[in-house]
């Protein structure tokens, strides 16, 4: 829950940081259209080549540029090489290039050529030193100051084939003691597509111009030093993972736009390697510029390859191929020339990305939104600055600032992907530390549950040796049963042959003790016979609803004489707390054979002067009948009760071994009870004997005593 809630507030942050970001760069646009102090108030210009800058306070308003008319003269050589003037003196609009304005006389010049700026600036005379900052001017100028050379870049020349070509901003310091200045600012141009003046030339005192440098290079430095790093940074990130190609892609969008960066404005790459002269410089600004918009492509579609198709990145590909190669063979005049063609291949694919990332928004794909945000704010820049370089707006370079905004919403992206894998790691952990703890328990319960199978395997197991033992011995018990009268009945009838037994008595005598052994050899089989039908449920039971009176006098009736002849005290009786109008559904000539089994085991074991009690007794609760029959006898070694119910089960110890009898009655007996859903079982008495134990549902009616 702590990790959802961080991830969050990350996402509240992260779309706070991109409107704040937003507004920055709205600001830094606005700043772009303002004079240079920073506040829109009226400001002088020049006017036919004067600027009156008598009544500027130049320590309360600071610097100020020095746009206007600018006598201008346009010259080409001669055949011979020398300087001839085309032209009169003449004025043009300063910033601007020779190919959008017209001069004073409204003559049409070109990009191309030569050219004089003369600029009278009237001022108050002031003690300590003024100073100008020149921006750059394309493509080789020199600068006087009443008459003196003070700045030149690169060699200016009338010639083109002289003409060294350079473009760096510099500063000029010089002193104004008297009441006017004279500027004359010698521009030669046959490198570049656009010559002359683009941005404004500006004068303060030195502790402004100095503050104005400072600024703009502390600026473009930490643009420059963010783009490296955060460049370095996902490079790394695919080095260690090769399959996020999207951080190379990232990575490259970064590093190229920093060296645009770095090759334009204040010039730190080319102030720094020394060896880059300015058609290296160019074409290195070009190439960066077309491999930015390449990697940002990229970057895009392989973060979105559903929204923005494969196809869209091979043709991408294609036209950067192109465009570079242009770059690498011809001369910087040409692909200078053909800076619509890079604009629009950026602003194309800058198009088909935003319409993926609304796509993507409106899927609800991850970070598409904020890249959404930061492709526009790209898109913005990249119109204003086809409008700027084109002449056909004035304004300053945006595009850095706009692949800066992209880069930082980019950026945003890639730590939402971070933060958002850390909690899925995260969730996954306690996950995974949750289902090990519960797979400990589950082992540990299975290995219990297998403890128990096992132990009732092992219990399984015994219990068939036994229920084995005991079928052997019954089986051998009902041979020896079965043998025994057979044997008996064939002397018999070899004594009948042969005439040994003559008397006609004797005769008669041995003829009944066969019909005796043949009737004992039915019953055991009818047993075996009735125990198979029992078990197998193929039993219809004839259920009659008989009162507990009706039933204790039956049962009084059967076994009262018979037990009492033998000297053996009986009593069959109801509780005195027991319904007397109680009922049971039994089938009473199968539940007499129940009784018949009990009793007559109960008399074969109690001795001369015992008692055989049955009692009868009802349980309102549990809707249930009780019968208990009970005897004085020996009772039963308790080894031997569990098994005593057993089909199977005759051991010599048990108390009906002497017998000689099969072993089946008791487990007819269970038999017929749970086929009337009851339940049978036996124990010991502690007063001595044993206790057979019978529950019966009882019956639904009630039949009313008479």
């Amino acid at each position: 829950m702590e990790s959802r809630k961080a991830v969050k507030s990350l996402r509240y942050w992260f779309r706070r940081g991109s409107a704040i970001i937003a507004l920055l760069v709205l600001f830094a646009v606005a700043a772009g259209c303002k004079d240079a102090n920073g506040e829109n108030k009226p400001i002088p210009k020049a006017e036919q080549g004067v600027i009156d800058l008598r009544e500027w306070s130049w320590d309360e308003k600071g610097i100020v540029p020095l746009d206007g008319q600018w006598n201008f003269v346009w010259l080409t050589p001669s055949d011979d090489g020398n300087e001839i003037s085309n032209l009169e003196i003449s004025t043009l609009e300063v910033p601007g290039t020779w190919g959008k304005l017209r001069t004073g006389h409204g003559t049409q010049l070109d990009d191309q050529g030569y050219g004089i700026y003369r600029l009278t600036i009237l001022h108050q005379p002031q003690r300590d030193m003024m100073a100008i900052r020149l921006p750059n001017i394309s493509t080789a100028y020199e600068l006087s100051i009443d008459g003196k050379v003070v700045l030149s870049r690169g060699h200016v020349d009338v010639s083109d084939n002289k003409t060294v070509p350079y473009q760096m901003p510099a500063t000029v310091y010089f002193t104004a003691q008297n009441t006017q200045t004279e500027l004359k600012l010698t521009v030669a141009n046959y490198d570049h597509r656009f010559g002359g003046i683009r941005t404004a030339i500006v004068i303060g005192n030195t502790d402004h111009i100095q503050n104005l440098q400072i600024r703009n290079a502390a600026q473009e430095l930490i643009i420059l030093g963010c783009l490296i790093m955060i460049g370095f940074y996902h490079l790394g990130l695919y080095i260690l993972r090769r399959k996020e190609a999207a951080n190379m892609m990232f990575a490259m969008l970064c590093l190229f736009v920093g060296i645009r960066m770095g090759v334009i404005g204040e010039g730190f790459i080319v102030q720094w390697l020394k060896f880059l002269n300015w058609e290296m410089a160019i074409r290195l600004e070009y190439i960066a510029f077309v491999m930015s918009g390449w990697a940002g492509f990229a970057y895009f579609q392989s973060m979105y390859p559903r929204e923005i198709k494969r196809i869209w990145f091979k043709v991408s590909n294609g036209i950067a191929a192109l465009l570079i190669l242009c770059v690498l063979t011809v001369k910087p005049l040409l692909f200078t020339s053909w800076i619509l063609a890079f604009q629009l291949y950026i602003l194309l694919f800058s198009v088909r990305i935003l319409v993926g990332l609304v796509v993507s928004a409106h899927r609800k794909r991850e970070g598409a939104r904020l890249a959404l945000i930061g492709v526009a704010g790209l898109i913005l820049t990249i119109v204003n600055d086809m409008l700027f370089y084109n002449g056909w707006w004035r304004s300053i370079d945006l595009v850095p600032f706009g692949l800066l905004f992209l880069i930082v919403m980019n950026s945003f992206i890639i730590s939402l992907r971070f933060s958002l894998t850390y909690e899925k790691a995260e969730r996954m952990s306690a996950e995974l530390i949750e289902w090990n703890n519960s797979l400990e328990e589950r082992i540990a319960e299975r290995t219990d549950e297998l403890q128990r199978s096992y132990s009732t395997l092992a219990d399984a197991k015994s219990e068939l040796e036994r229920m084995e033992h005991s079928r052997a011995q019954l089986v051998s018990n009902i041979s020896h049963d079965l043998r025994t009268p057979i044997t008996l009945l064939q002397g018999y009838l070899e004594a009948l042959r042969d005439n040994v037994i003559s008397d006609p008595a004797q005769r008669d005598n041995t003829i009944g003790l066969m019909l005796t052994k043949v009737e004992g050899l039915n019953s055991l089989i009818q047993d075996l016979f009735d125990l198979s039908v029992l078990e197998a449920r193929k039993v219809e039971l004839s259920l009659e609803d008989i009162p507990l009176t009706g039933w204790k006098e039956r049962l009084t009736e059967q076994y009262s004489l018979e037990i009492q002849g033998k000297g053996i005290v009986f009593d069959c009786m109801l509780t005195s707390d027991s319904d007397p109008c109680a009922t049971v559904a039994i089938d009473i000539r199968r539940m007499d054979r129940v009784f018949a089994n009990l009793i007559y085991n109960a008399i074969r074991y109690t001795p001369e002067g015992g008692s055989i009690m049955i009692t009868i007794n009802t349980q309102p609760k549990d809707r249930t009948v009780e019968v208990l029959v009970a005897d004085s006898g020996a009772g039963i070694e308790p080894d031997d009760l569990p098994y005593l119910f057993d089909r199977f089960y005759k051991k010599d110890k048990s108390r009906h071994s002497s017998s000689g009898g099969s072993g089946l009655g008791l487990s007819i007996a269970k038999e017929i009870v749970e086929l009337h859903n009851g339940q049978i079982s036996v124990y010991n008495s502690p007063e001595g004997g044993s206790v057979f134990r019978i529950i019966l549902p009882a019956s639904n009616e009630k039949r009313k005593s008479s």
